[in-house]
């Protein structure tokens, strides 16, 4: 789905991952970690991470050119545009859903949904928000993962059409690039 550009320290299996269920467009992990860091860029991804940790976490990151520090608890957010380089450390066990969603399925569903330029979209890194939405379809996701449903491959294909449309109503930017001639 996605080149890995860089990634260090990060080296614990996931749980669980959708890797090879044949979902498109998304890629969904659950992970359960101990202490520690990591450094990684995905080229292709749009990231979001998802804490389902018991008890706070004090987290580290550095994305985008600017730091962040604070605790993640269960529900907390953190959202990582694709090609945003991200430095992370946490500093006790930690447990997340991990879920990437292919750039060019949101730029896709940007232009034929949305009818919306897909190259004049950004979406914008966020840090330790809170989104009942997307907690609700990560939760979901995660369901499908732990138990594979009839009907899973349609749920799954929903599921990414809604988040995808609903991180470009929230979460995503238009620029113009018109030129002002002189």
């Amino acid at each position: 789905m996605s080149t890995l550009a860089v990634q260090t320290e990060l080296t614990y299996s996931p749980i669980l991952s959708s890797q090879n269920r044949g979902w498109e467009n998304i890629l969904v992990k659950h992970y359960q970690h101990p202490a520690g860091e990591a450094l990684c860029q995905l080229d292709d991804d749009h990231t979001i991470c998802m804490s389902l940790a018991p008890r706070p976490v004090r987290f580290l990151h550095i994305k985008d050119g600017k730091t962040y520090t604070s605790l993640y608890g269960k529900g907390d957010l953190s959202i990582t545009p694709a090609k945003v380089p991200l430095f992370a450390r946490w500093d006790s066990e930690d447990q997340f859903i991990e879920i990437r969603i292919a750039s060019s399925f949101i730029q896709t569903v940007a232009q034929e949904t949305l009818d919306i330029n897909p190259d004049h979209l950004e979406l914008v890194p966020k840090f330790r928000t809170r989104d009942p939405q997307i907690e609700a379809i990560a939760l979901m996701l995660l369901g499908e993962l732990q138990q594979e449903s009839l009907g899973g491959k349609l749920y799954i294909d929903s599921l990414t059409n809604v988040l995808a449309v609903h991180l470009l109503r929230r979460y995503a930017v238009a620029h113009s690039n018109l030129s002002i001639d002189q």
